[in-house]
């Protein structure tokens, strides 16, 4: 998971700086194409906004697999807990 997440990352920033060479050499090489221009600086556009979110989501899961890891520690423990108190009580029956 975690390299499908720097690679996804990657490819994005990669992307994006192909689209930034590429509106840059239209520019210089045929300044009148500005149709071309502007929709590729949209383009260039929604993928930086793409990318906002996706660093969002990406600390979103990270923190939330942390969490998950926390409680997954802290059940075990609890559940250890329980083995432990029912041996206690299994022990105070047979006394009784």
């Amino acid at each position: 998971m975690e390299l499908d997440l720097l690679s996804s990352r990657i490819n994005l920033n990669h992307t994006c700086l192909k689209l930034e060479v590429s509106i840059e050499d239209i520019k210089t090489k045929h300044p009148n194409r500005t149709d071309l221009i502007t929709s590729m600086e949209q383009s260039l556009h929604e993928i930086k906004k793409a990318m906002v979110v996706y660093q969002t989501l990406e600390k979103e899961f990270r923190t939330t697999r942390q969490i998950n890891f926390d409680l997954q520690h802290i059940n075990l423990e609890l559940k250890q807990d329980v083995k432990d108190l029912k041996k206690i009580i299994e022990f105070n029956n047979a006394e009784l």
